[in-house]
Parts: C-alpha cells; structure tokens; sequence
C-alpha cells in the first residue's frame, strides 16, 4: 500500500474516532475545563477542525512550491482564534466543520504520490530542522489527531472522576 494511502486512512480513522468518542458525551462534558491551563474537549475540537485544513494546505503549498519554508510556532494567530472562538460555537457546527476539513483534506492528499512526499523542506522552528513531508504528515497530522484523541479521553476521566467527588 502506498503511504499516502496509509496517511489517508489513519487521518479518516482518527477523525472518525473523535466524533464517535464525543457523540457520546453530554454539552456539558465537552465544554467543561479541567483547569483553567487545560483545553475543553470543544477547544480540542475547535483546535482539530482548524488544525486538519492547516496542515493540509501547507504540505499542499510546499510540494507546489517544490520546497521552501513550512510550517508554524503555538502562538500562530489562527491557531489561538480557533481555541478562542470554542465558547461562542454550537458543537454540531464544530462536529460538521471537522467532517469536511476532513473529506477536503482527504481530497487533497489523494492527489499526492509518496514521490512529492519525500520532498525535503526546512520548517520555520529550527528545532525541526529540514524534514521530509513525511514528518510533516506523521508529526502534525497522524500523531497529532490521535494525541488529542487522547486528551479528549483524559478529560472525559477527569470529568468523571470530579463528579464522583
């Protein structure tokens, strides 16, 4: 199987993992906050639905552009406006939102061949150093989704552990 294939299904599985996961939960639960350092599962989602277009269009530009410079820093404005704006967005508009991120990014990597994928680029934060685009799907794409699977996962345990107290 080619790896962009393999990409494409573990982003497809991650997504539908997360909706599955939080269909389960009550308005409450997904906007309560652990603490006030910690996301609710609806900034997550906000974060996700962002988070998924970004990636996606960035490899997209860098394999376009046959290279250049990539990538982002943790205080990237749309990043924040996503986290930002949680509170004043319905959750099946958020949910809706994550579905199609997904199906275009989908799209978007099925036009790709694992060729363009090895296209070595340097992201901005130097820590990274030069990358092939592989890293940049497996890192901000892949591992991210199921990092914030996770952490929709932690927060449903801390949910319920408070409200047991």
């Amino acid at each position: 199987m080619p790896l962009i294939e393999q990409y494409r299904q573990e982003i497809k599985e991650s997504v539908e993992k997360i909706i599955q996961k939080v269909g389960t939960l009550t308005e409450e639960e997904i906007r309560w906050k652990p603490s006030a350092d910690e996301w609710s599962i609806m900034e997550i989602l906000c974060h996700v639905e962002e988070v998924i277009g970004y990636w996606v269009r960035e490899l997209v530009r860098v394999i376009q552009a046959g290279g250049g410079e990539w990538g982002r820093g943790l205080n990237d404005e749309a990043r924040l406006a996503a986290v930002r704006q949680a509170d004043a967005r319905y959750v099946n508009e958020v949910i809706h939102g994550i579905r199609e991120a997904a199906e275009l990014a989908d799209k978007q990597l099925a036009a790709l061949n694992d060729e363009q994928l090895a296209l070595e680029a340097p992201h901005r934060n130097p820590k990274f150093g030069v990358k092939p685009m592989t890293f940049l799907i497996e890192h901000f794409l892949t591992e991210h989704l199921a990092g914030h699977l996770k952490q929709i996962e932690r927060n449903m345990k801390k949910y319920e552990s408070q409200s047991i107290d």
